[in-house]
């Protein structure tokens, strides 16, 4: 039996799971792709030959080639274009139906195919506060995507899973906000009990969009630039200067929206006897200075209604959704 976690975020998907000895495994993956159109069969020849000495994951459909991975943000911004997701804020995105073949091939190569018996615990996102979608038809049909691959499947919130992952210390209760590509997950647990749970669609994505407008440039050549390393008390560049700016207005945006939804709910958040951790992840928060800048936007008049022990970085910001769904497998 080989139980597994499954982070599916809008950018990157993560597999959790252990080795023989019992150590973790984290196996990542792009969720991205991209097509190339051959004007002629000679052409169709050349970029095949092309695509296989660069090493691209890729396969053929319809006498196109579908490039997925990494490979497809990158040969995407050489052609000046921008790579496709299978996801759009977190969830299946309706405006690419032919895109979730492609999602499919992506969660195949980390996981592989179980054998029925074998379990996987993945992630979705909670209901989101400051727009109107639906999220159970993405949880049911990754669910059935799974139980397709030969898996015992659960879904679990993603910001819940953070808190199995790095809250163990604290007896599982605190808060958990993770700022992924498509949208901010928020959790309250107390002893192991997710009490609220919400999300916002202003994340990574507004960043790589909003910079992309105001410099007229590529959004995922902003995304590069991003995931390069973020400074965000020494910008070097106009690029990292924008950046900076939007972290801002992302961090400011998640605490004003995630005081005022917490004041509505009051009847729900438990009474904590004790101050309790903020756990910041997320790709978003591997920004140096990340933790610094949510800390002074606590502390300009922002009042949670308990008391904030610290904001803490998760040990892993990539891997602690997956690593907290793997947990929760072994539960």
């Amino acid at each position: 039996m080989s139980d597994k976690g499954l982070d599916i975020g809008t950018n990157m998907l993560v597999a959790a799971s252990v080795d023989e000895d019992g150590s973790p495994i984290f196996k990542m993956q792009r969720d991205a792709f991209y097509r190339i159109v051959p004007k002629s069969e000679v052409n169709k020849n050349s970029i095949r030959m092309s695509l296989e000495k660069r090493g691209a994951n890729f396969i053929t459909e319809n006498d196109t080639f579908v490039v997925v991975g990494e490979d497809a943000l990158e040969i995407a911004i050489e052609r000046n274009d921008v790579a496709k997701r299978p996801l759009r804020k977190g969830i299946i995105s309706p405006r690419e139906k032919d895109s979730l073949p492609m999602l499919k091939l992506l969660i195949e190569s980390l996981i592989n195919k179980g054998d029925g018996n074998d379990t996987v615990v993945y992630s979705v996102p909670a209901k989101p506060i400051d727009t109107h979608f639906d999220i159970i038809y993405h949880t049911e049909i990754m669910g059935m995507y799974l139980n397709d691959m030969g898996y015992k499947s659960f879904p679990i919130n993603e910001a819940f899973a953070i808190c199995l992952s790095e809250l163990l210390d604290e007896g599982l209760s605190g808060v958990a906000i993770s700022f992924g590509a498509g949208m901010v997950n928020v959790a309250v647990v107390l002893m192991g009990e997710p009490l609220v749970e919400f999300s916002l669609t202003r994340s990574g994505d507004f960043i790589d969009t909003s910079v992309g407008n105001a410099l007229d440039i590529s959004p995922s050549l902003v995304q590069l630039e991003k995931e390069a390393g973020v400074d965000l008390f020494k910008s070097s560049t106009k690029i990292m200067e924008a950046v900076s700016v939007y972290y801002s207005s992302v961090i400011t945006y998640t605490l004003q929206n995630m005081i005022h939804e917490l004041n509505l709910r009051k009847k729900e958040l438990p009474v904590f006897r004790d101050p309790v951790p903020i756990i910041v992840s997320g790709g978003l928060s591997k920004a140096t200075g990340f933790v610094r800048k949510t800390e002074a936007a606590l502390a300009a008049g922002m009042d949670l209604p308990f008391k904030i022990s610290e904001v803490r970085k998760a040990e892993n910001p990539m891997t602690a959704v997956a690593n907290g769904c793997f947990l929760a497998s072994q539960l």
